[in-house]
């Protein structure tokens, strides 16, 4: 009967969550969709802080009244996903709302501002991305690189606990 290692299970389940990873992007990139975290709550109900929302693009045309739609901010700063509430076909221009807010945006947004409808959206999966956006380089680093060690030491102690156990009875060393 084999033994089976700890660090053979760790290695296989980081592996496999790798792989779903790089096909949840490359889906992403080959269907035109682009992700953004939900990082307030104007959209509670439908879409939480925390989700991530995503759009792929649409022509003003394509858009209707009930579509969530993301927006580039007026001043190009942000992005924020709505529902439209209106069209004015001949301003260009597009009234929306979030769905847990008890009025409509203030100003509509020019057709230029739009990035795409929703597609579909991942709960939780934002809190990475706000996580690291609200970190400086510096403490991201830090962290991922704490990380790195701890993972070492347990690897160091996992070693040495095993070789401990096999000299005990009397195993030889692999």
């Amino acid at each position: 009967m084999t033994k089976i290692r700890l660090r053979n299970v760790l290695f296989n389940i980081l592996a496999i969550i790798t792989v779903i990873a790089v096909a949840f992007v490359l889906f992403n990139v080959f269907s035109g969709a682009k992700g953004y975290a939900v990082t307030s709550g104007s959209m509670a109900g439908t879409l939480n802080r925390g989700d991530v929302v995503f759009s792929r693009k649409a022509d003003f045309d394509d858009i209707r009244p009930g579509d969530v739609v993301t927006f580039r901010s007026a001043d190009s700063t942000g992005y924020f996903t709505h529902r439209v509430v209106s069209i004015d076909a001949q301003e260009k221009k597009i009234t929306t709302k979030g769905d847990a807010n008890p009025t409509e945006d203030p100003l509509p947004s020019d057709a230029d501002q739009v990035v795409g409808k929703m597609w579909y959206s991942v709960p939780l999966l934002g809190y990475i991305s706000i996580l690291v956006a609200g970190m400086t380089a510096t403490k991201a680093l830090i962290i991922f690189a704490s990380a790195a060690v701890v993972l070492i030491a347990v690897n160091l102690v996992i070693d040495r606990v095993k070789k401990k156990t096999d000299k005990s009875r009397g195993d030889s060393n692999e």
